[in-house]
């Protein structure tokens, strides 16, 4: 994909099927595959390689996942499902979730439309899940014969095995606010009111260190499931040894004794 800068943003090609630009801190990352975001394996694909380019740049502070069209994704091609396109179809999959898994800055999705399938994969590997209130969300892939691999691993941790469950064995659709008493969703908000929540949330991801942003969000993921008193004293290790000996500590404190915002040198 072909970059241009445009008043300090980097973006992609508009034709694109994931485009991709940078902005304060932030990337956002735009399904654009019309008319329903379909995950094809090179929708995917192009998908991972954003977001391996978002990982890539340590100075970003989150990545942001939307969508353009009447829905988030209404999920995989079931024609990449047959025998023969599944390896390539489960490689794409596999490599696009393996990418989502491994990121160290906080991953944001705003929905508004039905994320469904893969789709809805997709959106349960979010850190912050907002949501229009006419947005739906469902695992039907029971109901053609499959099961989702996200939907038995990822989300069980998300919503409770017994939810899960229910997800992903019944195949129906959920509204926003079935998934915000989930625990899914974080906020239910107006269509209209989307972009602006976004901003809101993303507003105070930018007051952060991109540095201790990483480092917060990779203990966090790297401690998950481990005995309370072993993941405390591997997080104090990491205070000491090397939360301490950064240069943005020092500016916080600084900072904060002298009643003025921090100016960060992500070092």
């Amino acid at each position: 994909m072909e970059d241009s800068a445009h008043d300090g943003c980097t973006m992609t090609d508009a034709g694109a099927p994931v485009r991709y630009e940078e902005r304060d801190a932030v990337a956002y990352l735009t399904l654009d595959a019309p008319p329903l975001n379909i995950l094809t394996a090179a929708v995917m694909s192009d998908l991972t390689a954003a977001l391996e380019r978002a990982q890539a740049d340590r100075s970003l502070k989150a990545v942001v996942i939307t969508s353009a069209g009447r829905a988030f994704s209404a999920g995989a091609d079931i024609g990449e499902h047959q025998p023969a396109q599944a390896p390539m179809m489960i490689a794409a999959f596999s490599r696009l979730f393996a990418t989502l898994g491994a990121s160290d800055v906080p991953l944001v999705m705003a929905v508004d439309g039905a994320a469904l399938g893969a789709g809805f994969e997709l959106v349960t590997m979010a850190d912050v899940l907002l949501a229009s209130e006419r947005a739906t969300f469902g695992q039907p892939e029971i109901r053609l014969g499959f099961f989702a691999p996200v939907g038995v691993t990822a989300l069980p941790a998300r919503i409770g095995v017994a939810r899960a469950l229910e997800v992903t064995c019944t195949g129906r659709t959920f509204t926003a606010a079935e998934m915000l008493a989930l625990g899914l969703v974080s906020r239910v908000v107006a269509p209209e009111e989307l972009p602006a929540t976004l901003e809101s949330v993303l507003a105070d991801l930018r007051r952060a260190s991109p540095l201790v942003m990483r480092m917060n969000v990779r203990l966090t993921r790297q401690l998950q499931g481990r005995p309370f008193d072993e993941a405390r004293l591997a997080a104090e290790r990491v205070f000491l040894d090397e939360l301490m000996t950064i240069e943005d500590v020092r500016e916080g404190v600084a900072a904060f004794q002298e009643k003025r915002r921090p100016v960060w040198q992500n070092r």
